[in-house]
């Protein structure tokens, strides 16, 4: 089994969350990871996540490791971001927070790391 990560989302945590622009910016949010949305309970180890193309064509499903990792349905590749996952399986790039969805209520990745995003903004 091996790790599979996607180039465009390798930024590096430290310099996103230091970053000097003022207010919210999305950039600093940027290196936000599944483990941060398993921390706050907003997912959990085990959860189904879901990703449906070509208007509920092609269905994918994926599993939420201990570590925040993604474990594909086929059970062999494990993916550390969405949108690894997500380009791996379409053969181009997605944006994989807007893709998977909580397969128990439909609510997106984009959806879950906006309500952390509240949480930490109060």
């Amino acid at each position: 089994m091996h790790l599979y990560i996607d180039a465009a989302e390798t930024l590096s945590r430290e310099a996103v969350l230091t970053s000097d622009r003022p207010g919210s910016s999305p950039l600093r949010w940027a290196g936000t990871v599944l483990r941060d949305l398993m921390s706050a309970d907003l997912l959990t180890y085990g959860e189904e996540l879901v990703w449906e193309r070509c208007a509920g064509e092609v269905r994918h499903t994926a599993r939420l490791r201990i570590d925040g990792t993604f474990l594909l349905a086929d059970g062999e590749r494990v993916f550390a971001t969405p949108s690894a996952a997500a380009t791996a399986l379409s053969g181009k790039h997605h944006h994989g927070w807007s893709a998977w969805r909580r397969t128990s209520d439909g609510r997106s990745l984009a959806d879950l790391r906006a309500d952390l995003r509240t949480r930490r903004d109060r």
